[in-house]
């Protein structure tokens, strides 16, 4: 079924380039609200007008096997999160550490940011108030943002790893351990431009390394175990595992506080958990209308050098306020217009990083936006202790490409 706008409208069709761009423009508009559905409006739109079948597309799409999976585990991992903040094992586990506030100022936005939940800054940003009452606000805002954000850039079942190693043809574990040496920059960057310059004390908590490790298992449990199956049975399916995993990990937790199970409906109502599924399709159907129109391989014959298009991920970033629309866009160009399958890892991690960075300066980011609410400040003062790790990350990754491409 495809609706002719021409006779609806008596209009011709404009080149599928040009309903792109104004697309895109739609979308970066209106993404701050929700950005599934106006995903999903943009691309049906952009489809009609590219002379796409999207009623196909769309049914190819939700019936699509591993995008079903994909979506399954992205209703269960935020609800792991939400449970793991409402029973109170992510503080326990800092407690625990018994750590000097240095590290805690670092490991506790950290963990939290594997809790993909929503207002997630919220939830790190009075512990870091709480760990060193004396900072500045602003410091306190960068510590909690760029932080929060480290454990999460290499975690092998974050939303925005599993969607553009998808996208790009590679394997996530393969790909984090190329994430590695980035993550050590920005780890290091967010050490000495943010907490070097913080006096060292020590906490009160009585140590108990047990039981951090006891409650860090449901956090690691379904990685390992979706590890484990690719590695050795290679399956068709292994978000089958995955899928497992986190309902083994949501059975531990319950084993570990027996909370009410009415706490569930809780969680999902107040996360409004549907969000993440649906991000998943809405993201799919639009790459599938976008391969189909042809505009893929209208930009790649620009012939774009690949720094442009770090350049322009990096500004992606800023202008979305997210991660996933950027790697959607520019991974099908990149593959099209260098005509290849997989995208080549230093392609990928420098990429990776541009946009991530971009993502992490804008004020339309809510993690920023919340910190910002939480410790009475304003973005411009905050962006100012937040650009020299960023723009020291920007250039590592600059060097290490322009290295690589010249020794190649």
């Amino acid at each position: 079924m495809q609706i002719e706008l021409r006779v609806l409208f008596n209009f011709p069709y404009p080149p599928a380039w040009i309903s792109f761009i104004g697309i895109i423009v739609f979308i970066l508009i209106f993404s701050k609200y929700d950005l599934s559905l106006i995903l999903f409006i943009g691309t049906t739109v952009f489809g009609l007008l590219s002379q796409v079948n999207v009623w196909s597309i769309f049914q190819t799409t939700v019936f699509d096997f591993s995008v079903i999976l994909l979506a399954v585990i992205m209703f269960f991992i935020p609800l792991l999160g939400g449970l793991m903040q409402q029973t109170n094992l992510m503080m326990e586990t800092i407690e625990r550490m018994k750590i000097s506030n240095k590290i805690a100022l670092m490991l506790t936005p950290a963990l939290f940011g594997l809790l993909p939940v929503a207002g997630g800054a919220l939830m790190s940003a009075p512990l870091v108030d709480q760990i060193d009452p004396s900072l500045k606000a602003e410091q306190k805002i960068a510590i909690n943002v760029w932080f929060r954000h480290l454990l999460v850039f290499i975690y092998p079942l974050s939303q925005v790893i599993l969607i553009c190693t998808e996208i790009a043809g590679l394997n996530q574990y393969r790909t984090v351990l190329f994430l590695i040496p980035p993550f050590l920059v920005m780890g290091a960057a967010g050490y000495w431009f943010l907490i070097r310059p913080v006096q060292e004390k020590v906490n009160n908590h009585t140590r108990d390394f047990k039981k951090v490790a006891r409650n860090l298992i449901p956090l690691l449990l379904a990685p390992l175990l979706d590890l484990i199956s690719r590695l050795v049975f290679n399956w068709k399916y292994p978000e089958i595992v995955t899928i497992i995993g986190l309902i083994l990990s949501i059975l531990l937790i319950y084993s570990y506080t027996k909370f009410e199970l009415s706490l569930l409906p809780t969680i999902m109502g107040k996360m409004k958990i549907w969000r993440f599924p649906l991000l998943i399709g809405a993201i799919f159907y639009f790459l599938n209308v976008f391969n189909a129109s042809g505009v893929p391989m209208q930009i790649g014959s620009l012939q774009m050098s690949f720094f442009l298009l770090m350049v322009l991920g990096f500004f992606l970033g800023i202008a979305t306020g997210r991660n996933q629309m950027p790697f959607s866009l520019l991974i099908p160009i990149y593959l099209v217009q260098f005509q290849v399958n997989i995208m080549p890892m230093a392609e990928f991690v420098s990429l990776y990083v541009a946009i991530f960075t971009g993502y992490l300066l804008t004020p339309l980011h809510p993690c920023l936006a919340y910190s910002i609410k939480y410790f009475d400040s304003n973005y411009w003062k905050s962006l100012k202790m937040l650009l020299p790790p960023a723009i020291f990350s920007l250039i590592s990754v600059f060097v290490f490409y322009t290295s690589y491409s010249l020794f190649r």
